[in-house]
């Protein structure tokens, strides 16, 4: 074996060795609004009474990332905060105070173009991805 091919084993095994060890990331439910596909995740990844962040993926039923939405963040009936765009890849992020995960909800506000819809994720309800 040469010293290139065994760099390129060493480095594949490394790759599958972190993503082995990587924990997978718990989401809440994912939820369409019109042609959007929503899918929201958490830092920490476990929720807890605090300030969390809350990471908004927004896709278009075609796949492609819906990159030009303002998206706003509120846990029950406090105020809205705006989401800060991560990027044009449909990312948006924002931290915002829960109280109880148990019993708090997360509501998500998209805006595009000229409409607007709210969606509604039960904090309770954030499970971990089905492992292989």
């Amino acid at each position: 074996m040469t010293k290139l091919t065994s760099q390129y084993v060493f480095l594949a095994l490394l790759v599958g060795l972190v993503a082995a060890c990587s924990d997978p990331i718990p989401k809440l439910p994912d939820q369409s609004w019109a042609d959007i596909k929503v899918t929201v995740e958490t830092r920490p990844p476990t929720l807890q009474s605090g300030m969390n962040e809350f990471i908004v993926l927004a896709s278009r039923s075609s796949g492609i990332a819906a990159h030009n939405l303002i998206v706003s963040l509120r846990v029950n009936d406090g105020r809205w905060h705006q989401a800060i765009q991560d990027g044009h890849v449909g990312a948006y992020r924002r931290a915002v105070m829960v109280g109880n995960p148990k019993s708090d909800v997360l509501f998500v506000k998209i805006e595009d173009d000229n409409r607007e819809g709210v969606l509604r994720f039960p904090l309770a309800e954030q499970k971990l991805p089905a492992t292989r």
